[in-house]
C-alpha cells in the first residue's frame, strides 16, 4: 500500500464528454487533481510534466489504443513505475487477463458510476504493493 493518499490523476481519453464526467467526479467528489489528455500521442509528455500518482487510460482511442500506450509508458524510465488503471467498455475476462498480463494495476468498466469512481480508484491504489 502506498504511503501517501492518492491525489494526482492523469486521464488519457479522447471522448470529451467522458473527460468532463471524470474530472467532475474526481475533483469535486474525490478532491483530487486531474490532468486530462485527449491525444494518446501527447500522453507521455503530459505525464512527464504533470507527475501523477496514477494514470488512467481509455482502451479504445484513435491512432493508438490504450494497451499500446501502456507498453510505451512501461518503456519510459521516468514513468515506467506509475500505476495504470484502464477505463474500458471491453470488460470480458479475456481482456481483463490481457490487462493483468501487461501489468495494469486495475480496470474499471464503462459505463462507470461517477459517484463511485473516486473510491474505486482509492481501492485500487490501496491494494498496490
Amino acid at each position: 500500500m502506498p504511503a501517501r493518499p492518492l491525489s494526482r490523476i492523469c486521464y488519457v481519453e479522447d471522448d470529451e464528454d467522458i473527460q468532463r464526467i471524470v474530472r467532475m467526479s474526481l475533483e469535486r467528489l474525490g478532491k483530487m487533481t486531474v490532468e486530462l489528455v485527449g491525444d494518446p500521442f501527447a500522453a507521455i509528455d503530459a505525464i512527464l510534466a504533470f507527475k501523477p500518482d496514477l494514470v488512467m487510460l481509455d482502451w479504445m482511442m484513435p491512432g493508438m489504443d490504450g494497451p499500446t500506450l501502456f507498453k510505451k509508458l512501461r518503456e519510459h524510465p521516468q514513468i515506467k513505475d506509475i500505476p495504470v488503471v484502464f477505463i474500458t467498455a471491453k470488460a470480458s475476462s479475456a481482456e481483463m487477463d490481457q490487462l493483468r498480463a501487461l501489468g495494469a494495476a486495475g480496470a474499471i468498466s464503462k459505463p462507470f458510476s461517477p459517484k463511485d469512481l473516486p473510491e474505486q480508484l482509492r481501492a485500487i491504489w490501496g491494494a498496490l504493493p
